[in-house]
């Protein structure tokens, strides 16, 4: 709990409280700007709280840079920390010699651990807010007592409430899960919407499972195709290559002929040249009779039947070299067919081609259908999930109305005598309702709030509340003794600010006296001083 605050710009440097009741009082002639609201602005500020910097600004602007020292108790153990307005992120923890600067959401979480507060709790100042009901926050409504401002929406109060009551926890892991399901589903209606996936209405999924039962069928028949081709290619194969084999054959025996042919023609156009005298004359050296005339008679007939023939050879030496040519391309390209046929044994390219294209329409399909199939699922999924984030609202929210009017009702039977009208607060996915039922009067709508607040009290983590004068203006002096001494039953804290003192019993009088912790009044004021005149 807080059990000190230290503050040298105020009135009373040194404040003490305790659990239940701690008042502040004001004066009884109801004077006011004497600094009470800013007061427990002050503890809001100690609390971790920002307003104090931007409600009070006033009363930094004439006091100057204000610094607050807060002890805590937990379990017996004192904490101690500073806290300034010229650098309110930074809280000095004062009881730690080693690093004793930190920043104000470590200082929060500490709140909040030794408050105390459940796994899966609000945050502290998220829990503490709406029940600080100080002048300037504007969170005094009695028909809006759970917005922490006017326009708060319900889409922040009710997941403060269920964590609260600690029902949160149960359905943030549903709609954490529907939130990845939600997700997956974006993802999947964005490839539809790009065209990345074709979107099937139910007629178009009959077609394409109709279709996808079609190419499976004919993939199944290019299979045992393929299994024929291999059992029957072989034997197909062997009988063209023999065919192709006897024409390379006869090929090749005319290109040696043709070859040889040649070869004659060339040496005929080689050799075929005048032989010379001297020739004639080594000759008669072996053969003494031989007659060179004649010999040389015989050669001049020789070479003038050469001389005509020339020409008809060479022409015969070009259609050989012709030939020869074009026997060799047929015999290339015989060869080449043999190449290809052996290897079609292994590559039945055309019965391949379709099966792949065949492959491809059967996986677009599939995809189709299954893509489909699989928005639906998830889809389904996402409704599910959100019945039972629907289902477990109802129920924690039900559970939460429950507990609170009974305790409202109990708190209201403590305010008033007899048989009071009892609020009423009621909660939906979409909004909550406080209904103060027939009994509509303000200071009853007041009181109204402030069962509740008792209520959240002692029915949750909330370890403190805060109640300004504004609270208590309306509300008949008769339930205020009541209220206040509620105030003293709690084992946690309730700051109140009270003033006119005198309109109340003695007993109650005796009451906040004994529970004060700071007087104020015209000659008293909480800074020393007053701004309130020009």
């Amino acid at each position: 709990m807080l059990k000190e605050l230290r503050c040298n710009q105020l009135i009373k440097s040194k404040l003490e409280f305790s659990n239940g009741l701690n008042a502040l009082v004001g004066a009884d002639d109801g004077t006011n700007s004497i600094g009470k609201s800013s007061v427990l602005m002050l503890i809001d500020f100690a609390l971790s709280g920002d307003d104090f910097i931007k409600l009070c600004s006033d009363v930094i602007e004439h006091v100057g840079t204000i610094t607050v020292e807060m002890d805590f108790i937990f379990s017996n153990q004192k904490y101690s920390f500073s806290r300034s307005t010229n650098d309110p992120e930074v809280v000095q923890y004062l009881s730690e010699k080693d690093k004793p600067e930190k920043s104000i959401s470590i200082y929060r979480a500490f709140l909040s651990e030794y408050y105390s507060f459940p796994e899966g709790a609000a945050s502290f100042r998220s829990a503490v807010n709406p029940f600080f009901r100080i002048w300037g926050k504007d969170n005094n409504n009695p028909n809006r007592p759970l917005n922490s401002f006017p326009n708060e929406p319900y889409s922040k109060i009710k997941p403060n409430i269920l964590k609260l009551f600690s029902f949160y926890s149960a359905v943030k892991d549903l709609e954490k899960e529907k939130k990845k399901t939600d997700d997956k589903s974006k993802i999947l209606k964005g490839a539809f919407d790009e065209g990345y996936l074709q979107s099937l209405n139910k007629r178009e999924i009959n077609k394409s499972e109709k279709k996808l039962l079609e190419v499976e069928a004919e993939i199944a028949t290019m299979k045992a195709s393929i299994e024929s081709f291999s059992i029957n290619a072989n034997q197909i194969i062997n009988d063209e290559n023999l065919k192709l084999k006897s024409t390379k054959d006869g090929l090749v025996s005319s290109l040696f002929q043709t070859k040889n042919r040649l070869n004659r023609i060339e040496n005929n156009l080689k050799y075929g040249n005048t032989i010379n005298k001297k020739n004639f004359e080594k000759l008669s050296n072996y053969f003494p009779d031989v007659d060179g005339l004649k010999l040389a008679k015989v050669d001049q007939f020789h070479s003038g039947v050469t001389k005509i023939l020339k020409a008809e050879l060479r022409n015969e030496k070009d259609l050989l070299e012709e030939k020869i040519r074009l026997v060799e391309l047929d015999i290339n390209d015989i060869d080449k067919k043999l190449i290809s046929s052996l290897s079609m044994l292994d590559k039945p390219s055309g019965i391949v081609d379709k099966l792949l294209e065949l492959s491809v329409e059967e996986k677009e399909l599939r995809d189709q259908l299954r893509f489909r199939d699989l928005k639906s699922i998830i889809d389904t999924k996402s409704d599910d999930l959100s019945n039972q984030v629907t289902q477990k609202l109802v129920t924690s929210l039900s559970n939460i109305e429950d507990q609170l009017n009974l305790t409202m009702s109990k708190y209201i039977g403590k305010f008033y005598e007899g048989s009071p009208v009892n609020p009423k607060i009621s909660f939906s996915e979409t909004r909550y309702d406080f209904s103060h039922n027939d009994d509509s009067g303000t200071g009853k709508a007041f009181a109204n709030m402030i069962a509740m607040d008792m209520s959240f009290l002692e029915k949750t983590y909330l370890p403190i509340l805060i109640h300004d004068l504004i609270v208590f203006s309306n509300i008949e002096d008769h339930a205020l003794e009541e209220i206040f001494n509620t105030y003293t039953t709690t084992k946690k804290q309730a700051f109140i600010a009270i003033d006119k003192l005198s309109r109340f019993n003695k007993q109650t009088q005796k009451l906040v006296l004994q529970n004060k912790f700071l007087a104020l009044d015209s000659e008293n004021l909480a800074f020393n001083e007053s701004w309130k005149n020009k």
